[in-house]
């Protein structure tokens, strides 16, 4: 018999038994089939019969075979013969086990956050190899993503002879935030980050998309920071004992932004390697500022004339933590993780004073306590504990004292304290980095106890750092000593630090 559409089902061909056909294009028909010698299930893609005797076609479809032979990832399936004589010419290739994304998806299968981004890492993770390897695909399809019953995902091998085109990677980035967005199931950890994320990917006027080794570190940090891990290391103050451990793992941005209505900040800082320019709510055309200022290492000497080496650089919080941002860590179901070893039985949760109100005046953006309110305001009313967990939260750290003042004096101290308002509002509280509000807006707490210089000789105790709205004598070099973690007040908030290694690889 010939090849193509005069085969039934049982026929046999090139040592394959055929069973049901699968699909049908203009030139080929698809079987699902038996190789009989290893008595494995098979697809078969076949030419028509009207097609076998042009040598142009059947070398086209020969030269597409070659591409996808040439594959070689375990997350892309493979190829296993090609036949081409009188009789036939197909190719056989692996069946994949389980059910493509469409099917799951037009079902109402739901998925958990972290499962998703487990497969968005294996996914993203295949398809870097076919980027780096150069090799060119026709489009995928949500039914070319093969999810099985144990949640691990395959890919078609869809690779065919000729360039790459760079708008098959944007469309395949688009059309998997798209699906996975509508398989989301609600209410787990994580949730509304992959939702945020899932959003991102599918953004259809961004001018240039997130790449997909983006797609991974960003798919790897919302994982990790679900399963949780913290490694350390240092930083040192020269001529004082003063020795700092602090996590390294995934940088405080990803989760102070991924928290929802955050996330914005996360992506700007991940494009910003890809020259992506984004409209900011000055003009057109303006480049969104980071949300992170590096801090370099290097000695620094300070107005008092201590010097400070800081031997790896960080990069500290534009700007103070807000309440969109806290609120994004209070909606995680589970903080116990993330809290200090020595914090009291008797703190249960991690509410700032008064917050129901407080909350609810800044999302209508209504007065509290006489203060016009919105959700960028700094978060107050939190204790050290509370801050201490969010940055863990975030798997970034609160800043040591050392840390505050060499970023406080950066290329310039700033020349006004701010008034309450927006974490990011002043336009004279501002450092010649960039940073915001170090001066005022709020005070802010610092890591660990230190020795307050006006008495040296007292034990050590906890350290606020900057003036307030409320207090603004001193502005940056403002100090306030004090002996509880459990301290709170209205006019006191916190920023947190992450890596210079993360803020260069987000």
């Amino acid at each position: 018999m010939m090849s193509g559409g005069t085969r039934q089902p049982g026929d046999t061909v090139g040592g394959y038994r055929l069973l049901t056909p699968v699909s049908e294009g203009q030139l080929t028909r698809t079987w699902e089939a038996e190789q009989i010698s290893m008595q494995r299930p098979v697809v078969l893609e076949m030419l028509k019969v009207f097609v076998t005797r042009d040598p142009g076609i059947v070398g086209s479809f020969l030269a597409d075979v070659r591409a996808k032979a040439l594959v070689s990832h375990p997350g892309i399936g493979s190829v296993y013969e090609a036949v081409n004589n009188d009789k036939a010419t197909f190719f056989a290739r692996e069946k994949l086990k389980g059910d493509d994304l469409e099917a799951l998806h037009d079902t109402g299968k739901k998925i958990t956050p972290v499962e998703i981004v487990k497969l968005l890492g294996k996914i993203s993770g295949a398809m870097m190899y076919l980027e780096n390897e150069g090799i060119a695909t026709v489009e995928y399809g949500p039914h070319h993503f093969i999810i099985s019953a144990n949640q691990q995902v395959r890919l078609m091998n869809l690779a065919v002879e000729g360039p790459r085109e760079g708008r098959i990677d944007t469309r395949a980035k688009q059309l998997l935030g798209e699906f996975f967005d509508g398989m989301i199931k609600r209410g787990y950890p994580g949730a509304t980050r992959v939702k945020s994320l899932c959003g991102f990917m599918a953004d259809l006027d961004r001018p240039v998309p997130l790449t997909w080794k983006q797609i991974s570190d960003l798919s790897r940090q919302v994982r990790e920071q679900l399963e949780g891990s913290e490694p350390i290391e240092s930083l040192v103050v020269r001529g004082t004992p003063y020795k700092v451990k602090e996590p390294i793992k995934i940088p405080a941005t990803v989760w102070a932004v991924l928290g929802g209505v955050a996330l914005i900040g996360v992506v700007v800082l991940l494009l910003a390697q890809s020259q992506d320019k984004k409209k900011s709510e000055e003009g057109e055309g303006a480049e969104a500022p980071n949300p992170f200022i590096e801090i370099p290492a290097g000695e620094y000497r300070l107005s008092d004339g201590r010097v400070i080496e800081v031997r790896e650089a960080f990069a500290m919080g534009r700007s103070e933590v807000t309440l969109a941002q806290y609120n994004a860590f209070l909606e995680f179901p589970d903080h116990a993780k993330f809290e200090h070893p020595e914090q009291p039985a008797s703190k249960k949760d991690h509410l700032p004073d008064d917050w129901k109100e407080l909350w609810a005046s800044a999302v209508k953006g209504d007065l509290w306590r006489r203060r016009n309110m919105s959700t960028d305001c700094p978060v107050i009313g939190i204790d050290w504990w509370d801050a201490y967990a969010y940055a863990k939260w975030n798997q970034g750290r609160l800043p040591t004292m050392a840390e505050w003042e060499v970023a406080a004096d950066f290329q310039g101290g700033a020349s006004e304290v701010s008034a309450w308002g927006p974490a990011d509002q002043s336009i004279a509280d501002i450092t010649g980095a960039g940073l915001i509000g170090m001066a005022g807006n709020v005070r802010e707490w610092t890591l660990q106890s230190e020795i307050n210089p006006s008495s040296p000789l007292s034990p050590k105790s906890l350290l606020l750092v900057g003036a307030s709205f409320s207090d603004p004598a001193g502005g940056a070099s403002a100090r306030d000593w004090i002996d509880s973690r459990d301290e709170r007040r209205d006019s006191l908030g916190f920023r947190v630090i992450i890596k210079k290694y993360f803020f260069e690889h987000l």
